[in-house]
């Protein structure tokens, strides 16, 4: 007798392939609410079920839109990262904010012999200590102050309150100060007093467009009085940083 062949069940179908995603995310990134602010946008991603977005490689969000604020009141970064993810596959991309530092040293007041101004290039992001001599306040993107002795009070004072004239880019300090979110408007004076171990921030207005407002046009940053020496004239050593990577934002988170 013929034994009659038992049917077998046709093969399972392959395994879809993983989630393919088309690149990582275009970000553009802009300082809002009077700077205090970090506004992420980006286009969609081909494959994404979904972003996510990184301050200091800590998550902080994970949605489907392709816009989110981080507010400077509960996170300041100096790296921000923006996703797209589908499965296990997540592409990034990176924005430093980590401000750019310089190291002036020796800087004297008006009364000594040697530097006593400071030139803020926002372009590049770099100060450097000059004589009043090169002081140009005509320079574009440019802010300069001085290192002024006030009958025994040492100071800065910005270029529009000595014989100079109003630069490019008015520059106004805070009082003794600490943390990374620089003050908004009310908290800045174009004449500061300062001290050994002062922490300054710093507030570059451009005076012209928006004079008066903060806004996409200016620039901050911190003025570290790393020592002061002296009775008149004084000699102070600083390390300056400057929030050039966003303007306006009024970042300036250190290491």
């Amino acid at each position: 007798c013929r034994k009659e062949e038992t049917p077998t069940s046709p093969p399972p179908p392959p395994p879809p392939p993983p989630p393919s995603l088309g690149g990582n995310p275009q970000v553009t990134a802009t300082a809002v609410n009077q700077g205090a602010d970090l506004k992420l946008t980006w286009k969609r991603v081909e494959g994404a079920y979904g972003y996510r977005v990184y301050c200091d490689g800590n998550k902080i969000w994970e949605g489907r839109d392709t816009i989110y604020t981080i507010q400077g009141s509960s996170n300041v970064c100096w790296k921000v990262e923006v996703s797209a993810y589908a499965g296990s596959d997540e592409r990034k991309t990176s924005i430093d904010l980590t401000p750019k530092s310089s190291t002036i040293t020796s800087l004297f007041t008006h009364d000594g012999i040697g530097n006593s101004w400071v030139k803020l290039d926002f372009n590049n992001g770099i100060a450097i200590s000059v004589r009043q001599s090169e002081v140009n306040p005509n320079a574009p993107n440019t802010g300069w102050f001085v290192f002024y002795n006030n009958s025994g009070t040492p100071q800065f004072m910005d270029a529009s309150e000595t014989s100079i004239g109003i630069a490019k880019m008015k520059v106004a300090f805070t009082d003794f100060s600490s943390g990374y979110l620089a003050p908004g408007p009310g908290n800045y004076n174009v004449v500061m007093r300062t001290a050994a171990n002062a922490y300054h921030f710093f507030w570059a207005d451009n005076t012209s467009t928006g004079y008066g407002d903060m806004d996409n046009n200016d620039y901050f940053g911190v003025i570290k009085v790393i020592s002061l020496t002296g009775t008149g004239p004084y000699t102070a050593d600083l390390e300056i940083y400057i929030q050039n990577k966003v303007p306006g934002l009024r970042w300036v988170k250190l290491y």
